[in-house]
């Protein structure tokens, strides 16, 4: 009995982990797939993504990695909402949407930025919450104890 209790613990970690790759993958692929498209649509995706820096065009390089530290902050913050409240899994997507409005500051804040690319980026945020959210809602919820 007491090997079960020690590894519920790890077994709803690892399964969390999992979910939160995945979410971070499928979201990170989301937003290639936008910014691509964008670009091919003629979006300069020119924006001072570096401070200090003149405005160049966005790399993929700081895309996924941006969607990475989100997924993982996402991915904490449902593990969290999981364990201490009665509904994590609803309570985790609805804060989910007003993290996202606050995300859209990001984009609008830019300076010398067109609003096409404006428009791209937070497009780009919608896709990337969306995938996390789904993904953590379905793969990371905890399984019944058996």
């Amino acid at each position: 009995m007491v090997a079960k209790t020690q590894s519920q613990p790890r077994r709803t970690f690892g399964r969390l982990a999992a979910a939160g790759a995945i979410a971070a993958i499928v979201a990170a692929v989301a937003d290639v797939v936008v910014y691509s498209i964008g670009r091919a649509s003629g979006v300069s995706m020119v924006m001072p993504y570096q401070w200090g820096q003149p405005p160049a065009v966005l790399p993929i390089s700081i895309i996924v990695s941006t969607v990475l530290v989100a997924a993982i902050l996402a991915t904490i913050t449902f593990g969290l909402l999981v364990k201490f409240t009665l509904n994590g899994v609803r309570v985790f997507q609805i804060v989910s949407v007003p993290a996202l409005l606050v995300s859209f500051a990001g984009p609008l804040s830019l300076a010398q930025t067109a609003g096409s690319t404006k428009a791209t980026l937070m497009a780009m945020h919608v896709v990337a919450a969306a995938g996390i959210v789904a993904v953590l809602s379905l793969l990371g919820r905890p399984t019944p104890n058996r």
